[in-house]
């Protein structure tokens, strides 16, 4: 893989407040992956341990239920960042669209980094909110075409 792991985590504004020697030891604890199309990154209902970082290619997020949950992802990009801090099966099932370079970030080198420096800890538990929230805003707003 000809990526540098440090530098595909600084493009992601989740990692912001991580320093240098944080995103080296995280770089360090993640895996590395190459996909081809169609190869799935992780199955709606199965129990998350980690995310993902999206460093070039390009992923497609889907609804098991309906086709009408589908959504594309292009680099850079962190995918199923719950998974950093919960153990919750994933909503969706993510699959590649097209070859991809991916970082897998694993919860437990990932919690421990957070638990070393609480200021960062409450950082990020601020993007989570703030991700949630959004998220709830737009599950809210689907209401109205499901209700009678």
């Amino acid at each position: 893989m000809a990526f540098d792991e440090s530098g595909a985590f600084r493009a992601l504004d989740f990692f912001a407040d991580f320093d240098d020697e944080q995103l080296k030891l995280l770089a360090f604890a993640s895996e590395a992956l190459s996909v081809a199309p169609g190869d799935v990154i992780f199955e709606a209902g199965v129990a998350a341990n980690g995310a993902y970082v999206l460093v070039s290619g390009q992923l497609e997020a889907r609804e098991t239920q309906t086709d009408s949950g589908r959504f594309i992802i292009d680099p850079p990009a962190l995918v199923g960042e719950m998974g950093l801090m919960l153990t919750r099966p994933r909503a969706e099932t993510v699959v590649a669209r097209r070859s991809s370079e991916l970082l897998f970030v694993p919860r437990e080198p990932f919690l421990k980094i957070l638990r070393s420096d609480p200021p960062l800890a409450e950082s990020v538990a601020a993007i989570l909110r703030h991700d949630l929230v959004n998220y709830l805003d737009r599950v809210t707003g689907l209401a109205s075409r499901f209700t009678r």
